[in-house]
């Protein structure tokens, strides 16, 4: 639904062929239907920042191209349900530079240095997550925290760039809200150059781009714990621990029953305990009802395992480590492992070192892992 950078901005996709504030939509041709959307476009975007500057020194026509994305597409090359990919684009083109010469650019996230061939020609490609349905990461690339225009009142609300006029940025994390490329006479061609060297023919620089992303108007939501406690008499209570935007209304059902409010909105932060009885659900659902379009986030419930000790006696060599389920009628059975090491219920191990950490897994569901203390 989103992606989110760490300044809490959150953008959507802008696959929409119909939406002239996010117009890049990569060969609408050769969309296909995609759960029910019959025209989903192959290529899209959640943000998109591109700049063109003109290179001196080489062909009259040189230029430099930077093309910052955060871009979704599909892993064969066509829509395909289960190919779907989201992947952090950093591109640095030279076309029409002076043969076999460095290029350096320095961009809003980085730098990159290419070597031309004897066209004048080089390119410069990252690809951060590619593959299929791991959406998670793209969090690994250099597309953070997401570029927009600077303070304009003829923004429209709702986006962090048009989309189509070149403007000036921010956003930068090292404060390099600009393209600059360093290469053998590259502000010789028109462009401008940098500032705090007015004066280096070998510099071209601009601080306007393109950029293109929309704000996310579904934020859906989150579960982060759901878990029982339950009584010995069997009396039995849920928590759950979700989180969404701030301001957002969520509901939590049981088993189907009807929504319950979740407590919170101040922050991203939500939360419920609710009374069941000694009728304990097995699945919860969390629907965010601000949204126009609910996407209902279904988990299993387990119990809460507490890791009470977990300390190893160097002298001794025994590792002693202590848990408990908050399910008190079963009583679950709870399981050491130290990674993939099953040592048994918990109590004292014998072992010549001691792990770093160790998980209480519960035959109830939950799992709990914790440091080791070494006492000496």
């Amino acid at each position: 639904m989103w992606y989110e950078d760490a300044t809490g901005t959150r953008l959507e996709l802008g696959w929409q062929t119909n939406d002239p504030l996010a117009p890049v939509v990569i060969d609408p041709a050769e969309s296909g239907i995609l759960r029910g959307v019959p025209d989903f476009p192959g290529e899209s975007f959640y943000f998109s920042a591109e700049t063109k500057i003109p290179l001196g020194g080489g062909d009259r026509k040189a230029f430099a191209q930077v093309i910052l994305a955060l871009e979704a597409t599909f892993a064969t090359g066509h829509v395909e349900d289960g190919q779907q990919i989201v992947f952090g684009r950093t591109r640095f083109r030279v076309r029409g530079g002076r043969a076999h010469s460095t290029y350096t650019l320095t961009h809003p996230y980085g730098t990159v240095e290419v070597t031309t061939d004897d066209r004048g020609r080089a390119s410069d490609t990252q690809d951060i997550g590619v593959a299929p349905l791991s959406f998670a990461d793209a969090l690994g690339g250099r597309i953070a925290p997401f570029l927009r225009w600077t303070p304009d009142p003829t923004l429209p609300e709702g986006y962090i760039g048009d989309g189509t006029t070149e403007h000036t940025i921010t956003g930068s994390p090292f404060n390099t809200d600009f393209a600059l490329v360093e290469g053998p006479d590259a502000g010789t061609g028109g462009a401008a150059r940098d500032p705090n060297d007015p004066g280096n023919p070998n510099k071209a620089y601009t601080d306007r781009f393109v950029v293109q992303g929309r704000l996310a108007t579904l934020h859906g939501a989150e579960i982060t714990r759901a878990v029982y406690h339950r009584a010995a008499d069997g009396a039995s209570t849920v928590e759950v621990f979700a989180r969404s935007a701030p301001a957002q209304q969520l509901g939590l059902s049981l088993d189907g029953q009807p929504a319950t409010p979740l407590e919170g909105g101040n922050g991203p932060r939500y939360f419920a305990r609710i009374p069941v009885g000694s009728l304990l659900p097995t699945r919860l659902t969390v629907t965010n009802l601000t949204d126009a379009v609910a996407l209902p986030v279904t988990v299993d419930v387990t119990d809460a395992v507490e890791i009470t000790q977990a300390d190893y006696d160097s002298t001794a060599q025994t590792l002693t480590v202590g848990a408990a389920s908050s399910d008190r009628q079963g009583p679950a059975t709870l399981t050491v492992t130290d990674g993939d090491e099953v040592l048994g219920p918990p109590g004292t191990f014998s072992l010549d070192a001691p792990p770093a950490a160790v998980t209480v897994r519960s035959s109830a569901g939950a799992n709990t892992t914790t440091n080791v203390r070494v006492n000496a």
